[in-house]
């Protein structure tokens, strides 16, 4: 598909929009916590890859660059948006990215999560949110499974750390 579409074939690019724009939503949502930015983002790193896949030298990277593309934007609009609520931090309360419920443990699990670095958070938006294979995590990627292996067991050390951590924090008095 990605030969045919660096050839031209509008056909074969819509094909791998539909086959890569889950995987996209899930890095954008990973970096900006809102499922219709997310939705944007995704929409407007096809749109810059169409656009530009002539630039693409190696079709069996086409699914690295794409993520690039898509985090990138996601990282920019992350930018924008932090910066806006900065400008008008007088008129909303602060920005939580758990639920109104702290005893919530998938709350509280989402909001370590979003306290990862970018790289583990991908990760682990691609592996779990999106539920793709180790091996497709790594294509989307651009590294090895080991190394997504390797990546996710770090998140997950360090969510079962942090869980533990506030645990404690909560029974002493």
């Amino acid at each position: 598909l990605v030969a045919a579409a660096l050839r031209g074939d509008a056909e074969s690019f819509s094909r791998l929009c539909e086959q890569y724009y889950p995987a996209l939503v899930a890095i954008a949502y990973s970096h900006l916590a809102d499922r219709g930015l997310a939705e944007d983002a995704a929409q407007e790193a096809l749109l810059v890859a169409y656009r530009s896949i002539s630039t693409l030298r190696q079709a069996d990277r086409f699914a690295g660059w794409l993520t690039s593309i898509c985090r990138n934007l996601a990282v920019d609009m992350a930018k924008t948006r932090a910066r806006e609520k900065r400008a008008a931090i007088e008129d909303c309360s602060p920005v939580s990215y758990a639920s109104r419920h702290e005893d919530d443990i998938v709350a509280v699990v989402r909001q370590i999560i979003f306290g990862l670095d970018p790289d583990l958070r991908d990760i682990v938006f691609l592996r779990y949110y999106n539920r793709m294979s180790y091996d497709q995590v790594a294509q989307m990627l651009g590294v090895s499974e080991e190394a997504v292996n390797g990546k996710l067991r770090r998140a997950r050390d360090r969510i079962r750390h942090e869980l533990q951590r506030r645990k404690s924090m909560e029974l002493e008095p």
